[in-house]
């Protein structure tokens, strides 16, 4: 017979790892503490020790010090949304209150758990610097968003001690929610539909693993309408300067094109600047599609046409997989794909 969720989420212990995996106590503690290299652990053992401790549902207790041990006490479960500080204050927000909704919504899956939030943001390419992260001293569930590829190549090799869902990120062994990878190519779409041919992309370099395919998804469509790929401009940065420089120099060399697409709103907005500054208009001369990064694309002048996902979607997909995890313990990484809709407005407006 199953057990019940009550049954089933009981804190599991360093003791009841060593007795599921057959191995000491000190050798659980010191792979749950990413400390086996030190300690000459064998691969095998670790490789045992992390089986036991995902199939029992092991997660940090960070409240060891402040509350009393015992089976039948309340998780105290601190869920960490981590994201980088270039990273779009709106995509934080909405996410966060997605986490927010899907606790309160939680049900049986989340009784005998009390929750708290916490925000931890990290400079691009810097993710493994952060305190807490290999050892669950700060937190023991998380949300990832907004990594480089530097980043995900230490998420690829390092082993996290507790829950972990990425956001638009696949990384093997994580969970995962991830918008459409044609996204890109909707947005050429929806250039093709306002009569542009002489298309460009304006992206920050480096790329990051969502933005590659959406530029790559776009190039993929452009060659397939024209028979020839469309043109890169390529910022230093993500950021609204960053574009505008970029663009800035692409019109002085000559660059001529009657479309763009950028791949985040924060982008199109440096763009727009620099085309009207160049005496250019906006749909008339160049149609621009953003992302939806933003929720004030609708306020830009002229208001920015988008294809993307709607931001709370991404929050509430992350986090019901999250409370998945915390309910349940030991289950297999699952990837979710959001579809992506076109918002048009009068950045592309036909001509």
């Amino acid at each position: 017979m199953a057990k019940s969720t009550s049954q089933a989420r009981s804190r599991v212990t360093v003791r009841n790892i060593a007795d599921h995996a057959g191995v000491s106590i000190g050798a659980v503690s010191s792979v749950l503490n990413n400390r086996h290299v030190e300690r000459r652990i064998s691969q095998e053992t670790v490789d045992k020790i992390r089986a036991a401790s995902s199939k029992l549902g092991y997660l940090p207790n960070i409240s060891a010090r402040r509350l009393r041990s015992g089976t039948g006490q309340k998780h105290n479960i601190v869920l960490a949304f981590i994201t980088s500080y270039e990273a779009p204050l709106s995509l934080a927000s909405h996410l966060i209150k997605g986490l927010h909704d899907a606790v309160g919504e939680g049900g049986r899956g989340v009784a005998g758990m009390s929750f708290s939030l916490m925000v931890e943001m990290f400079s691009a390419g810097q993710l493994r610097r952060m305190p807490g992260l290999l050892t669950g001293d700060h937190f023991n569930a998380a949300i990832i968003t907004n990594t480089t590829p530097e980043d995900d190549q230490f998420l690829n090799r390092s082993h996290l001690p507790f829950p972990v869902v990425l956001v638009n990120r696949a990384i093997p062994r994580y969970s995962c929610v991830v918008e459409d990878p044609e996204a890109g190519g909707r947005a050429a779409t929806v250039l093709f539909q306002a009569k542009r041919r002489n298309l460009a992309v304006l992206h920050g370099s480096p790329l990051t693993q969502t933005t590659q395919g959406r530029v790559d998804s776009f190039m993929k469509a452009v060659a397939g309408q024209f028979g020839r790929p469309a043109q890169e401009i390529v910022a230093s940065q993500l950021s609204e300067m960053a574009a505008y420089d970029a663009m800035i120099r692409y019109l002085d060399h000559g660059g001529r094109i009657d479309g763009l697409y950028t791949v985040t709103d924060s982008m199109a907005l440096g763009a727009y600047h620099a085309i009207k500054e160049k005496g250019l208009s906006i749909p008339g001369d160049i149609a621009v599609v953003g992302v939806g990064d933003y929720d004030i694309s609708a306020f830009f002048d002229p208001p920015l046409s988008v294809v993307g996902v709607e931001r709370g979607e991404f929050g509430k997909e992350a986090s019901r997989l999250l409370l998945r995890q915390l309910a349940q313990g030991g289950l297999p990484p699952l990837k979710v794909e959001i579809p992506v809709d076109p918002v048009l407005r009068a950045s592309t407006a036909r001509g």
